[in-house]
């Protein structure tokens, strides 16, 4: 069941689905006075939590740096894919994406290294991901 529930969390991280913009545009200003409101912009980019079981943190980190090698060797509609670890808890990590389009998620969720990483992280986390979209607004 905990598989079951990892691979649902995972799915929702690399489901396809249809941008309303390009990742590097602005967000969408309100709608003037008496003009229609402008659809709001789906996700463009992820932050996933994972809880790591004690013990586990090295090859949980082993497994993410074989993910990005591969999302860096495969995809190029990847823009970003970061992974970080709380300062305050050594079982807490994070994993920052960011794509370029529909096309670029759905390749990301099909991967063989993804699907790798789906069937590693059974043994490696302490319950479900937890995955937050979010809508790609600038960077410096």
């Amino acid at each position: 069941m905990r598989l079951k529930n990892i691979a649902i969390g995972l799915a929702l991280s690399f489901a396809p689905v249809a941008f309303a913009q390009a990742p590097s545009a602005p967000a969408p200003t309100p709608a003037a006075a008496g003009a229609p409101a402008a659809a709001q912009p789906e996700f463009n980019a992820m932050f996933v939590t994972f809880k790591v079981k004690a013990g586990k943190e090295a090859e949980f980190e082993k497994t993410f740096h074989e993910m990005a090698h591969g999302v860096h060797d495969h995809e190029p509609g990847n823009v970003r894919y970061e992974l970080l670890r709380a300062a305050d808890d050594p079982h807490t990590y994070f994993v920052f994406e960011r794509y370029k389009g529909a096309d670029a998620v759905a390749a990301h969720g099909k991967s063989p290294h993804g699907q790798k990483l789906i069937a590693a992280l059974r043994d490696l986390v302490d319950g479900r991901p937890e995955a937050k979209r979010m809508v790609f607004v600038l960077s410096k």
